[in-house]
C-alpha cells in the first residue's frame, strides 16, 4: 500500500471525523431547542481498490446527515396534542363557569327559596306592610341574581368571540408558514439531501398547529404536507395555504362561527366562503373553545333561562287568582322577556316571526328551528334536528303553533328560509321585578284570596272553614251557605249551588249538584276539602276550594263569599309559598331544577378535568416516547463527541505516518 493511498484514506476518515464532531456540537447547541430532532452521521466505506491480492478499502464516506425522526410517533404526539389541548381548554372554561354559578343551595337557588319563604311569612300576616316589603326586597334580590348570571353567560360568550378570532389568526399564520416551508423544502430536496432544518422548521409548525386545531397531515412523494381538517377540508396543499375566517353566526349573530375559504375556480381571484358548524371542527384550543360554547354555555343559558321563565309564570299565574292590599285583582309580579326570534342572514324572503310560548310555566328547553321549504313549515330542535311539528302555512291572522311555541308570522318567505327561535335564553337578561310590585312597596302581591269562608254566628257546633287555593278560572260573583245535616248517615251538607260539580274524598269522588238540596257527604272524625267546579266551565262558581273540620253542630252553616276587599287573609300568599313544592317545571321543583342545573355544570367540570388529566399523562408519556428516539441525550452525544475526536486524533496520526514515509521514500530514491 502506498504511502498516497494510505494519505487518502486518512484524510477521509479526518474529514469523517470532523463532520462527525461538528453534528455532534449542533445536538448539543439544539438539546433546548423546541422541535429539534437529533441528527447522526450515516458512513459507509468507500469503494475499494483491486491490488491482485485482494481488495483493499479506500477510507469512509459519508452517506448524509440524517434525522432521528419517526413518523408515527410524529402522528400520534400531533394527534395526542390536539386532544389534550381540546380537553384543557374545554376543562378551563367549564371551571370558570362552574365557579361562577357557585353552590346548588346558595345564589339562585337561595333566592327562590327566600322568596318561598317571606311568602309564607305573609300569609299570616296579610296585611303587614313591612312582611310585603320583605317579600318584595327578596323578588328583587332573585332578579338581580339572575341577571348578573346573564350578563357573565354573555361577557363569557364575548370572550370566546374573542378568542375564536385569535386563534384563527394564529392558525391561519401557520398554514401559511407550512405552505411556504413545503416549496422550499422541495426546492432544497432536489440537491438529494433532506434539508433537515426546514424539515424540523415545518414539523415544529404542524405541532404548533395541531395545539390550535386537529389535523391530518399526509406527506407527499416531494416531501411536501398536506393538511386537512378532521372534516377533510383542506388547510395546506403543496404550496397553497387555505384560510379559516370568523362571521357573525346566521342562526345567532351573537356568536361568531368560523368560515372557510377556498379559491373560486370559475372566478380567479375571488373566494368561496363556506360557514363551518361547530361539530364540523375537533381538537386543539378551537375545537375546545366551540364545543364548550355548544354544549355547555348555551345550553346553561337556555336552562337557566327555562327555569326563570317557568317562575315568573307560575307566581305572575298564582298572584292572578288573588286580591291585592287594594282588594283588586293581583296583576304580574314579574316580567321577563318574549322568546327571540333570529331570522337566518341568508333569507332571501321579507318574512319575520314573532314568538310566544304556549305554556310559559313548563317552557321548551333549547333553540328551535323554523324552516319554510315553499309548502309546510317545519319546526326542529336546532341541537338535536329532531323534528318537533310540521304545518302547513296558517290562515289569515292566525298564529302557528307547534312544539310548545306559538308564531306570528308577518309578510312571505321564501322556500329555504329559517328562523332561530330561542325560547328561553334571553330570559336571563330580561327577567325582573314589575315596576307596579316596585311602586306598591309589595302591596301588589295577591295575598288573600278573592273568596272568603266564615262560620254561621249562631253555630252551636266546632266546625271550622277554611278557603282553599284559587285555581285556573276561578270565578264567585254570588255568596252561597252550606248548611251541617247530622240526622243522616253519614252527616251531608246541602246548599251547593246547582250545575256545580263538588269533588271531595280520598279516593275522590264527584257530585253533580242539580238542587240547592242535593247533599254531600261529610265525615266529622276527618274532616275533607271540597272544589265547586261550574259545569259547563268558564261560569260561576268555579274553581272554589275550601276545608271543613271539626264537628258542627245540626243546621249549623257556613258561608262562602266573593272577598270585596282586602283582609287579613293569607290563602292566596300560602298558595304562592306552595309554588315550591310545584312540579310544573320539568317534572321538579323549582329549587330542584336549580340544584340539578349546578350540579350538571359541576359534574361534567369534574368529568372534563378528569379527560383532560388522563389525555394529559398520556400526551407525557408520547413525548417520552418521541424524545426517546428524536431527543438529545447529552450524555450520549458526550461519548460520540470522544468517540469523534479519538479517531480525528488516530487519523491525524495516519496521516503523520504517511508523511514520514512518502519521505523516507524521497530520501531513498534522492
Amino acid at each position: 500500500m502506498s504511502g498516497g493511498n494510505l494519505f487518502g484514506i486518512a484524510m477521509s476518515g479526518l474529514n469523517n471525523a470532523q463532520l462527525g464532531m461538528s453534528v455532534t456540537g449542533n445536538n448539543i447547541s439544539n438539546a433546548a431547542t423546541p422541535g429539534y430532532n437529533r441528527e447522526l452521521v450515516l458512513s459507509a466505506e468507500s469503494n475499494g481498490m483491486n491490488t491482485g491480492s485482494g481488495f483493499i478499502g479506500g477510507g469512509v464516506t459519508t452517506v448524509t446527515i440524517q434525522r432521528q425522526f419517526s413518523s408515527t410517533l410524529f402522528t400520534e404526539l400531533t394527534g395526542t396534542q390536539a386532544q389534550t389541548s381540546s380537553l384543557s381548554s374545554y376543562s378551563t372554561l367549564i371551571t370558570s363557569l362552574s365557579n361562577q354559578i357557585g353552590s346548588p343551595t346558595a345564589g339562585i337557588g337561595a333566592d327562590i327559596t327566600a322568596f318561598f319563604s317571606s311568602l309564607q311569612t305573609l300569609s299570616g300576616k296579610a296585611t303587614d306592610g313591612p312582611t310585603r316589603q320583605t317579600v318584595l326586597n327578596s323578588a328583587q334580590a332573585l332578579a338581580n341574581d339572575i341577571n348578573d348570571m346573564g350578563q357573565q353567560i354573555d361577557q363569557m360568550r364575548q370572550g370566546l368571540n374573542t378568542t375564536l378570532s385569535s386563534t384563527v389568526t394564529q392558525i391561519n399564520n401557520l398554514t401559511k408558514q407550512i405552505a411556504q416551508l413545503n416549496t422550499q423544502i422541495a426546492q432544497a430536496g432536489s440537491a438529494g439531501q433532506p434539508p433537515n432544518q426546514l424539515l424540523d422548521t415545518r414539523d415544529q409548525a404542524v405541532m404548533q398547529l395541531s395545539q390550535l386545531v386537529g389535523v391530518n397531515v399526509q406527506s407527499g412523494s416531494d416531501g411536501s404536507y398536506s393538511v386537512t381538517l378532521s372534516n377533510g377540508m383542506a388547510l395546506v396543499q403543496g404550496n397553497q395555504s387555505y384560510q379559516l375566517g370568523t362571521t357573525p353566526s346566521p342562526g345567532n349573530p351573537a356568536e361568531l362561527a368560523v368560515t372557510y375559504q377556498e379559491p373560486d375556480s370559475t372566478k380567479p381571484g375571488s373566494f368561496i366562503t363556506t360557514v363551518l358548524p361547530d361539530t364540523s371542527i375537533s381538537g386543539g384550543s378551537l375545537g375546545g373553545t366551540l364545543q364548550f360554547r355548544s354544549q355547555t354555555l348555551d345550553p346553561a343559558a337556555q336552562q337557566l333561562g327555562a327555569l326563570a321563565t317557568s317562575f315568573a309564570a307560575q307566581v305572575n299565574a298564582q298572584n292572578a287568582l288573588g286580591l291585592d292590599s287594594a282588594g283588586k285583582p293581583g296583576g304580574p309580579l314579574f316580567q321577563v322577556g318574549a322568546p327571540n326570534v333570529i331570522a337566518n342572514l341568508k333569507n332571501t324572503g321579507n318574512a319575520s316571526v314573532a314568538a310566544t310560548l304556549t305554556d310559559p310555566a313548563n317552557p321548551p328547553v333549547g333553540d328551535l328551528k323554523l324552516t319554510f321549504d315553499g309548502t309546510n313549515y317545519t319546526l326542529t330542535n336546532a341541537s338535536t334536528g329532531a323534528v318537533l311539528g310540521t304545518s302547513p302555512p296558517p290562515t289569515a291572522g292566525n298564529p302557528l303553533t307547534i312544539g310548545g311555541v306559538s308564531m306570528t308570522i308577518t309578510n312571505t318567505p321564501a322556500a329555504g328560509d329559517s328562523f332561530t327561535i330561542q325560547p328561553t335564553e334571553g330570559a336571563l337578561d330580561s327577567f325582573g321585578v314589575t315596576s307596579t310590585f316596585v311602586s306598591s312597596n309589595g302591596g301588589a302581591i295577591a295575598a288573600s284570596s278573592p273568596a272568603i269562608a266564615s262560620p254561621g254566628s249562631a253555630n252551636t257546633g266546632n266546625g271550622n272553614i277554611k278557603i282553599g287555593t284559587a285555581s285556573a278560572g276561578f270565578s264567585i260573583t254570588a255568596s252561597m251557605t252550606l248548611t251541617y245535616n247530622n240526622t243522616t248517615n253519614p252527616p251531608t251538607l246541602s246548599g251547593f249551588p246547582p250545575g256545580t260539580q263538588v269533588t271531595f274524598g280520598n279516593p275522590q269522588q264527584t257530585v253533580t249538584i242539580n238542587a240547592t238540596t242535593d247533599t254531600v257527604p261529610y265525615d266529622p272524625a276527618n274532616g275533607d276539602t271540597y272544589t265547586i267546579n261550574a259545569v259547563p266551565p268558564n261560569t260561576s262558581p268555579n274553581g272554589i276550594s275550601f276545608s271543613l273540620s271539626g264537628t258542627p253542630g245540626n243546621n249549623d252553616t257556613f258561608t262562602i263569599a266573593p272577598n270585596s276587599a282586602s283582609s287579613a287573609d293569607g290563602s292566596n300568599a300560602t298558595a304562592l309559598s306552595n309554588l315550591s313544592n310545584s312540579t310544573v317545571f320539568d317534572g321538579t321543583t323549582l329549587t330542584n331544577g336549580y340544584a340539578s342545573f349546578v350540579n350538571n355544570i359541576g359534574n361534567t367540570a369534574s368529568n372534563i378535568n378528569a379527560m383532560a388529566t388522563a389525555t394529559g399523562s398520556k400526551l407525557a408519556q408520547i413525548t417520552a416516547q418521541q424524545q426517546s428516539v428524536s431527543g438529545v441525550n447529552l450524555d450520549e452525544e458526550a461519548t460520540n463527541l470522544l468517540e469523534d475526536q479519538q479517531m480525528y486524533q488516530a487519523c491525524s496520526k495516519v496521516i503523520q505516518t504517511a508523511q514520514s514515509l512518502f519521505a523516507t521514500l524521497l530520501q531513498a530514491v534522492g
